[in-house]
């Protein structure tokens, strides 16, 4: 926080300069454009492979649910290390790119490998090869997450000093993510309606290749157009913090310590997700019902999403993003206590209407969720750049990302034992999907599907009310900012580069 001897030392003039920086608008709608386009193709990747990979894997492959779990459960540890000396490293590299820039493009050799490898691995192979194969895969995968995640999310705090316009820029990414959905969730009707005479897993390699292939022109595309803009600490400053230091720092840092516990509740919803094609498969006879009800789920984020910067206005995003997600945990509970058939078996239509009302309702916030939680993790940023005046986003990041991969696995451990305890499986002959229609199989898939995500969401509810940079609080924290941020410019001698927003401040 600063302090008064700090306040003192400080031109006057400079402090006003930052206060209306932080007030002033920097991005044009080209540079707005720019950077939500950069993520386009993660975006689609995401949930193509979120809602594919595990069934394909199991169904397609061979790799038993047990085998992806282990190997899921090995890379975990394995990426303690690299998630360790991500964070550091990117808060203290210094190009002519900028400082997290570089990343969105030296971590994607890596990352195809990982990636599009699985896709094409040959039938037939031990259990324990494919364990093996899997957890070097994986690994691979995670060290470049570890680098491209808290890269790619320090940038977006790091376009514009002004909080408002960042909150509107992440509800514009947020709005426009939800465009990342739609591509995807046409596949199912490949899968379902190209010719038999097309072998099902060649549809999914196809749908594979295509994702893959919007991640690398996106991530190209946006190394080359995005920008850095607020005032980083020089060289000098970084070597008087340790990088020990930096880690003490950030470990006491609370509003941190709440977003991780929130986010590895997102293992419910990531379980729910792993039995997504098992449960329209299987009970309802169709993968493509996944899309026929997505067309109309996903509407209300339209609509919704527009008026997060208001809201938060009037509730903070601490109650905006408590209240969303408590909302969305209990209509998964109730919509689990009526069932996904309560017209029947021989229905399937009215179930369906049921189903689609319901997922809708379920899911009205998540595109409130997804900018509330974006916009506080900016808001956790400028929390220890407060308390600290040092922007510590590498190591924040890393440290969260592996929450969030803790999180994944858990969800794919979790998700495996239940598959397998449970006999849940799917059936792959002739080059076709089968459906199974034992009951009791079905309620187990059912249970997975709903009740996992309700409880995930509910909890992250309840979690988010202990989020600390809030009213007064906050208040406090972006003036205090101001006059820190202004005794760095007087520092470095770039007073006069701050105060038109078009520098790029990349380098000391």
């Amino acid at each position: 926080m600063a302090d008064k001897q700090t306040v003192s030392e400080v031109n006057q003039s400079e402090v006003e300069k930052q206060v209306k920086q932080q007030s002033k608008f920097y991005l044009s709608p080209k540079e707005m454009a720019s950077y939500i386009l950069s993520g386009v193709g993660d975006k689609n990747w995401e949930t193509f492979n979120g809602s594919n990979s595990d069934f394909y894997y199991r169904t397609m492959i061979g790799a038993e649910a047990a085998t992806l779990s282990t190997a899921s459960v090995i890379c975990t540890f394995a990426d303690t290390f690299d998630n360790a000396i991500s964070g550091p490293i990117l808060d203290r590299t210094r190009t002519r790119w900028g400082r997290v820039r570089p990343y969105l493009i030296l971590t994607l050799p890596l990352w195809i490998i990982a990636n599009f490898v699985p896709w094409i691995l040959p039938t037939g192979f031990s259990q324990i090869l494919y364990l093996i194969i899997f957890a070097v895969l994986y690994y691979c995968g995670s060290i470049a997450n570890s680098f491209y995640t808290p890269a790619y999310s320090a940038l977006l705090f790091n376009l514009t000093p002004n909080v408002d316009e960042r909150n509107r820029l992440i509800a514009a990414d947020t709005y426009v993510d939800l465009l990342g959905v739609w591509i995807p969730s046409l596949f199912p009707f490949l899968v379902d309606f190209l010719p038999g005479s097309v072998s099902r897993r060649a549809i999914y390699i196809g749908g594979a290749i295509f994702f893959i292939a919007l991640v690398i022109i996106f991530r190209i595309y946006g190394f080359f157009t995005l920008r850095e803009r607020v005032p980083l600490a020089s060289r000098q400053d970084m070597n008087e913090v340790s990088v020990w230091k930096s880690l003490k720092m950030v470990a006491t840092c609370q509003p941190m310590w709440i977003l991780m516990i929130k986010n590895f509740f997102g293992v419910g919803k990531a379980v729910g997700v792993r039995v997504q094609n098992d449960f329209w498969l299987n009970c309802f006879g169709k993968v493509s019902y996944s899309t026929i009800t997505s067309l109309f789920t996903g509407l209300p984020s339209y609509f919704v999403l527009p008026l997060a910067p208001k809201l938060t206005k009037k509730l903070g995003l601490k109650n905006l993003g408590a209240l969303s997600y408590g909302v969305c945990g209990i209509t998964y509970i109730i919509m689990w206590l009526i069932g996904y058939n309560p017209f029947g078996d021989s229905h399937t239509v009215l179930n369906l209407i049921w189903m689609t009302i319901a997922l809708t309702f379920a899911g009205a916030f998540n595109s409130i969720q997804r900018y509330c939680s974006t916009a506080m993790t900016g808001d956790m940023y400028d929390y220890v750049e407060w308390k600290t005046g040092i922007r510590n986003e590498g190591i924040m990041s890393a440290a969260t990302g592996y929450i969030s991969l803790i999180s994944n696995q858990a969800a794919t451990l979790i998700s495996g034992g239940l598959i397998t305890v449970l006999g849940i499986r799917s059936k792959y002959m002739g080059g076709q999907l089968v459906r199974q229609t034992d009951p009791t199989m079905l309620s187990h898939i059912w249970t997975i599907f709903a009740l996992a995500p309700g409880i995930g969401r509910t909890l992250k509810g309840i979690t988010l009310w202990f989020f600390c940079v809030h009213g007064k609080t906050r208040e406090q924290m972006m003036h205090d900012l101001a006059v820190t941020r202004a005794s760095k410019v007087i520092d470095t001698g770039n007073g006069d580069n701050n105060t038109d927003g078009k520098d790029e401040n990349n380098s000391d």
